[in-house]
């Protein structure tokens, strides 16, 4: 600041009346208690003063007692009482005598504030460090962060998500600029409130690995006769299948969303692509509920071919099909290739115009799929996937989705974010509903989505894979009991993806602006200076000029005037250090100091593990659910184990065995408490411990008790 640069807070006038001063100066509590004790010092001189300091006393303490719980948003639930932030009014009628009328009330709430943003920033002192708290309503109207490069926007995120954990609520947490800090921080958060059973993660990080190098690492360790993600390498990611699940409309709208926006002809040649697509889907579909096969991107991209299209279009001719599952195929090969089906048996004779224009069709999808197939084999190349959208959404687990931008081009990580955002949005599609026949408690309240607090998506550097379709998740999200965050550095970046014409809609959607330090005094300041609004402020009018005898002086004029202007200004938020913010909600504009979460805190000594889990099959008809004596074949050379076996009786079998398999199992879970205890730094777990250690001693318990049995 400059010499002749004169600060705000010089030129604003405190115009309020002694009365109102007097009445803000005993909101502190400090004042209070120094009132009291100086009314006791006077008693103790001053015998005249008795009936001036009761009369005074009583006036303090009416004032004290009745004061309001007041807070900068809304009152904390487990404050309890009215919450005067929070009311709805209605009208009521009134009558006497001759006269009638009606009139407004106000019905507050009770205190509902389950979400903590942070603490209050101010420089009055009885105000300082107030908790600013937010309902499941509000938090359902959705949330914008801004904020650049080291404006504390991941800490406060992560404030957020342990308020999710802290409920027993879920989370998606996606970051289109994530690193490896990120899933460890939000594991060590689950840790500490042990939740990290619920925890996932997508790992789209290869941080330029060659896949071809795990190839290698796998057919040595196959030779070896070992996993290759064993204890010490550790798993990479949770596997992810979008299309094992789901109806084939929504595995068509998946396929749709990896296609880059295209206008003119582009578009037209990309309508006939999600008619290939969408022919393929219906009838891989029906054949992945037969139990056939097992949809996914491979078998899609193999079906693609055009040789593999024709087979399944002779499944159906054969009558392997119903018409209805392979109609679609029939259809594009009429109307889309002209198809003709006389050759259908000899490919030399197919002419190149239909082998061209069906290459051409199928090369929408190329590129993305084999990036997903080649560099994310170890995600998407699985029968059964560890990650269900549907099990995240409903069953409250906490999903981190770790998405490469620096590593990717820009195409490639958008197709990679809005992959996993449209399942996300499918998946809450299939929440709405469509029954509305019954009562309440079974059309409304027995939604799997009507909890009393929401489940939290943040979609961090949103511009990196900001994708059609997302805004309509903000406006439809609030009925379903979710909370939509979006952050972004700022709004250009939105602008420029290839949604950019859906920007406006999504702000819109959102109630909630958290401004931190901003660098874009464009787009994104212009949006918060708006939002906050302008407000009447008091300041001086200007300095006059008194000479001395030596030298003059300026002195503040005595009057002042009211002038309108922005309550946000660009200084303002370039000042702003790291968690401070501005928080805008409907007309408060609150200065805050995000929920910060120390580091000791949130890294847990621990070593994260991915949750593994075991893939089996689902039975394809009813009669297999029936429960059968599970027979394990044993060789003929091992005469112990089968001397053990012959001489058990059939009934006593299973017992024995389960009773000693139950003792291990004890055994197990102890020594994995122990071996996993906050208290302990691990280096290496346990050979006994691990999963071929664990089945091992399984099996070694289980034939112990059919030893002693026989």
């Amino acid at each position: 600041m400059s010499n002749n640069e004169i600060s705000k807070a010089k030129l604003e006038r405190d115009v309020r009346s002694l009365e109102d001063r007097v009445v803000d100066w005993f909101r502190d509590a400090n004042h209070v208690r120094a009132f009291i004790l100086l009314r006791i010092i006077l008693q103790l001189f001053f015998i005249a003063f008795w009936p001036l300091s009761l009369v005074t006393s009583l006036m303090v303490w009416a004032f004290v007692l009745d004061k309001k719980v007041s807070m900068p948003l809304r009152v904390p639930k487990d404050v309890g009482g009215r919450d005067l932030s929070d009311y709805y009014t209605y009208r009521t009628e009134w009558k006497f005598w001759i006269f009638k009328g009606t009139s407004e009330k106000r019905k507050y709430q009770l205190a509902a504030g389950i979400l903590y943003w942070g603490s209050l920033r101010t420089s009055i002192p009885h105000l300082q460090g107030m908790e600013i708290w937010s309902t499941n309503s509000d938090c359902r109207t959705h949330a914008f962060v801004g904020g650049t490069t080291g404006s504390g926007k991941s800490e406060s995120l992560y404030g957020l998500v342990y308020n999710a954990l802290c409920w027993g609520s879920g989370a998606v947490y996606a970051d289109g600029k994530a690193d490896i800090s990120l899933p460890f921080t939000i594991w060590s958060l689950c840790r500490r409130l042990g939740r990290e059973d619920d925890y996932l993660h997508l790992n789209l990080l290869t941080a330029g690995r060659d896949p071809y190098l795990d190839l290698l690492e796998e057919e040595k360790y196959r030779r070896m006769g070992k996993e290759f993600f064993n204890t010490q390498k550790g798993a990479r990611s949770n596997s992810l299948n979008p299309f094992f699940s789901g109806t084939a409309d929504f595995q068509v709208q998946l396929m749709s969303s990896l296609l880059p926006k295209a206008n003119g002809d582009g578009a037209q040649w990309q309508e006939k692509a999600v008619n290939l697509v969408d022919a393929i889907i219906r009838c891989l579909r029906y054949k992945h509920l037969r139990g056939d096969l097992t949809s996914g991107i491979e078998m899609i991209q193999k079906y693609l071919g055009l040789e593999e299209l024709l087979e399944l279009y002779k499944e159906g001719k054969k009558g392997l099909l119903p018409y209805a599952a392979f109609s679609p195929i029939e259809n594009y090969l009429k109307s889309g290739l002209s198809f003709d089906f006389n050759l259908i048996d000899e490919p030399q004779k197919w002419t190149t115009e239909v082998r061209t224009q069906h290459g051409y069709l199928t090369s929408q999808f190329q590129r993305t799929l084999s990036m997903m197939i080649q560099s994310y084999g170890f995600v998407y190349k699985v029968k059964h996937p560890d990650i269900d959208l549907s099990d995240v959404l409903l069953n409250n687990r906490i999903l981190v989705i770790s998405i490469p931008s620096l590593e990717k081009s820009a195409q490639e990580a958008e197709a990679l974010g809005k992959l996993v955002l449209s399942c996300i949005r499918l998946m809450m599609a299939e929440n709405l509903g469509t029954n509305y026949e019954g009562t309440k408690s079974q059309i409304l309240l027995s939604r799997a989505t009507a909890s009393p607090v929401p489940s939290i998506i943040i979609t961090d550097e949103l511009s990196y894979y900001y994708a059609s379709g997302l805004a309509v998740m903000y406006a439809q999200a609030r009925s379903l009991g979710f909370m939509m965050v979006a952050a972004v550095q700022d709004i250009q970046g939105l602008k420029r993806g290839s949604a950019g014409e859906e920007t406006a809609s999504l702000l819109a959607n959102t109630k909630f602006k958290n401004c931190l330090a901003l660098e874009d005094a464009d787009d994104t300041f212009a949006l918060i200076q708006k939002v906050a609004g302008e407000g009447y402020f008091s300041t001086l009018t200007g300095y006059d000029y008194q000479s001395g005898a030596v030298s003059g002086s300026w002195t503040a004029q005595a009057g002042s005037k009211i002038e309108t202007r922005n309550r946000v200004q660009i200084n303002d938020v370039k000042k702003l250090k790291q968690g401070e913010s501005f928080l805008i909600f409907q007309d408060s504009l609150v200065e805050m100091s995000a929920f910060y979460i120390p580091d000791d805190d949130k890294h847990t000594k621990l070593k994260p593990r991915i949750n593994q889990f075991i893939e089996i099959d689902l039975p394809t008809s009813i009669s297999e659910f029936n429960t059968e004596p599970v027979v394990i074949p044993v060789s003929e050379s091992d005469v112990f184990i089968n001397k053990i076996i012959n001489g058990i009786p059939h009934d006593n079998s299973y017992a024995a065995a389960n009773d000693y398999l139950a003792d291990a199992e004890l055994e197990i879970d102890e020594e994995l408490r122990n071996q996993y205890s906050d208290d302990e730094d691990i280096e290496s777990i346990k050979p006994d411990l691990t999963l071929t250690g664990q089945k091992k001693r399984l099996l070694r318990a289980a034939l112990n008790g059919l030893e002693n049995a026989a």
